[in-house]
């Protein structure tokens, strides 16, 4: 809901493109790569602990964006959407009839806001400006590896693949991220260039709109991480988990509103562009190094994974926060060099 906002400020209309192909692609593709529900059982088994830290990730990300942004826009009226994103994380509703309940009146909410957003003149197409060839093969290279693997640790997403048949799954999965889905960010490309020019009421329809699409979100994680718990009796454990994964988020929303107060920035951006360009790293670079490391071993080398990500990270860094979306690429390129050389090693230690 934010991030195209950055990539089209940053890049224009065809960083959108950039971002949507594999975000619909990927998350759609697991429909069919997950051929059945015992497969998507087993995966969830043998990276239970991977699956739980990306929900809780995830929850965490909501909480800091609702509570920096709502507030931002709305005045502390804003908070009341964080105190509903709490009570969900903690008593999210579990029930499937619910959770299909849910889903339609979330779709049929933003639906009716768009339409009163556009009759407002709040809604406008951005111009597809030219990249820079190395701009385009950076930030194609890093969401191509960023959503094509990330939905293999979404626990919400494996629910969803573990309650439909084979067949029933790619339908599921085709129609609901190469169309619904895709609807939704339709509509935030349309806003990414009046997200901070709009006043008065449309800005009240747009915060509704992000407010209960990241309260769903966060349910169907919360829940999914509840479920879990369940069948492994560590309710305990996730509890505690979901507490720290909460503070964590207002924390960083905390801060990014004092940055604000005190003109803290960086290169141009408010701390709370910043968090949240440093929350998408969590989906850039450490969910996917340790999925392709996993690759290598039926559970990754803890070791391997974080010798990954420090060796990447730097040119993310340079990409992302220092406005050189070229050297990405370098980073990509250590995260699939890292995996194949686990492979090799994991292979050579097997003979």
């Amino acid at each position: 809901m934010f991030l195209p906002v950055l990539l089209v400020k940053d890049f224009g209309g065809w960083a959108w493109v950039i971002f949507a192909v594999p975000n619909c692609i990927g998350a759609a593709a697991m429909g069919w790569t997950m051929r059945s529900r015992e497969q998507s059982r087993q995966f969830v088994v043998d990276h239970a602990v991977a699956c739980r830290v990306f929900s809780l990730v995830t929850i965490a990300f909501h909480i800091f964006f609702v509570s920096w942004m709502l507030p931002l826009r709305l005045g502390p009226w804003g908070y009341v959407a964080s105190a509903v994103l709490v009570q969900l994380a903690f008593t999210p509703f579990v029930k499937v009839r619910t959770t299909l309940v849910m889903s339609v009146l979330t779709l049929l909410i933003s639906v009716g806001l768009a339409v009163a957003l556009d009759a407002r003149g709040a809604l406008q197409m951005p111009a597809l400006t030219p990249m820079q060839p190395g701009e385009f093969l950076g930030l194609s290279l890093v969401c191509a590896l960023g959503f094509l693997l990330c939905p293999y640790l979404d626990l919400t997403f494996h629910r969803a693949r573990q309650a439909t048949s084979d067949f029933g799954a790619q339908v599921a999965f085709g129609f609901g991220f190469c169309i619904m889905f895709l609807a939704m960010i339709v509509l935030t490309l349309l806003y990414t260039q009046t997200l901070f020019s709009i006043a008065g009421v449309s800005t009240v329809l747009l915060m509704i709109h992000i407010g209960v699409q990241a309260a769903f979100t966060v349910n169907v994680h919360a829940a999914s991480v509840q479920q879990q718990a369940e069948s492994r009796d560590d309710r305990g454990n996730t509890r505690a988990a979901l507490g720290a994964a909460l503070a964590i988020g207002f924390t960083a929303a905390l801060v990014a509103h004092l940055s604000e107060q005190t003109g803290w920035s960086y290169r141009g951006m408010t701390i709370g562009e910043l968090l949240y360009r440093s929350f998408m790293s969590f989906y850039g670079l450490v969910a996917p190094a340790y999925l392709l490391c996993a690759w290598a071993r039926r559970r990754p080398s803890v070791g391997w994974w974080i010798a990954t990500i420090l060796l990447a990270a730097p040119f993310y860094w340079i990409g992302f926060m220092e406005a050189a979306m070229s050297w990405t690429a370098v980073g990509v390129f250590i995260v699939l060099a890292m995996s194949l050389l686990g492979r090799g090693v994991s292979k050579r230690i097997t003979v």
